[in-house]
């Protein structure tokens, strides 16, 4: 059944019929609940794509991000994923995957799908993950005129632009008052290869905090994947004064990492301590459990969402842009205790 059909039945035009259906508020009320009642009695179902040319807006969200095999395992992208599906199917909205491959590096490799989703405005806003501290991006969006959130990191030479992440600081702090208690005094920090914009936060606030807890940092970059943390923990190992602890900035990269102690002689948990930035199942389950900075990232995401709506919807929300975290103690970490022979 048509608007055509609901005019006549009622003796309107269809343009009143239309604009009622629609919420203005230039229709008289009582022939707007006339036409909802005809509109529900015959089961009308308004066009989507009629709906959205009216308002001028696609209803729909891109989520930047990775692609690929390894994003597709990576579970913090997946909880990111579903949270943002989640928080948007409940607001009549719908989700696009927007790959961009380079990750905003600016070679030939950035993704076109995500240029042309931009200047086709094939989407109202976007959430952009995984940034890196100079990320082209984030001037081409600007640029655009098209509202977006960062999400995961901080970009602190960016004010106008809205970020939304964890306390690295008080996370660092959390890490490091936990281990320096246990008495260990060299830290390894592995840190994802890429320049990526969450991970010079955490390295930053390492560096601030660490002189306070009189621990002497090493930094090891490695490959954003659990081989990654375990090649270079490997190298880390071989060196006869090796870090007596190791903080993961990825949980990813401290499951490789919890691989290659456990292949050597040395016993995690005991001769070297394992911190992972990030939580979930694995790490509970891993031998042993894996002490792990936790976000609240499902909250994290629908407000990141909600805050999106409100700049494409003209209605600014506040942005709460750094979030607490809880260092969830397992058995990965513990006193120092000497390597054997």
């Amino acid at each position: 059944m048509s608007l055509r059909y609901i005019a006549a039945s009622l003796g309107l035009s269809v343009t009143t019929v239309s604009r009622a259906l629609a919420g203005y508020s230039d229709v008289a009320e009582e022939t707007r609940r006339r036409i909802k009642a005809e509109a529900e009695r015959i089961g009308y179902v308004p066009n989507a794509t009629a709906r959205r040319l009216q308002k001028g807006r696609t209803d729909t969200i891109g989520v930047v991000a990775p692609t690929g095999v390894d994003a597709v395992a990576d579970a913090h992208l997946f909880a990111v994923f579903t949270s943002a599906w989640a928080r948007l199917s409940e607001l009549d909205r719908d989700l696009v995957l927007l790959p961009s491959v380079s990750g905003g590096d600016g070679s030939e490799t950035e993704s076109r799908t995500f240029r042309r989703a931009v200047e086709e405005r094939r989407v109202d806003g976007l959430l952009l993950l995984r940034t890196r501290s100079d990320d082209r991006r984030i001037p081409f969006l600007c640029e655009a005129r098209i509202p977006f959130v960062v999400f995961g990191a901080e970009h602190a030479d960016r004010p106008d632009v809205t970020s939304i992440g964890i306390d690295d600081r008080a996370a660092s702090d959390e890490i490091l008052a936990r281990l320096a208690g246990f008495g260990h005094r060299r830290v390894a920090m592995v840190v994802p290869e890429g320049d990526f914009a969450f991970a010079q936060s955490r390295a930053n606030a390492f560096a601030l905090r660490a002189p306070s807890y009189s621990v002497e940092l090493l930094s090891a970059p490695a490959v954003f994947c659990e081989d990654g943390g375990r090649a270079v923990t490997a190298r880390l190992l071989a060196d006869e004064r090796h870090p007596t602890a190791i903080v993961y900035f990825a949980n990813r990269m401290a499951l490789g990492g919890l691989r290659a102690i456990s292949d050597s002689v040395l016993v995690p948990g005991r001769h070297v301590s394992v911190v992972s930035f990030g939580d979930n199942a694995n790490l509970v389950y891993a031998s042993p459990p894996v002490t792990a900075v936790r976000a609240p990232i499902d909250e994290m995401v629908r407000h990141a969402v909600d805050v999106l709506i409100g700049e494409i919807e003209g209605r600014p929300i506040e942005a709460i842009r750094r979030w607490p975290v809880t260092l969830v103690r397992r058995q990965s970490d513990g006193p120092v205790i000497a390597r054997p022979n």
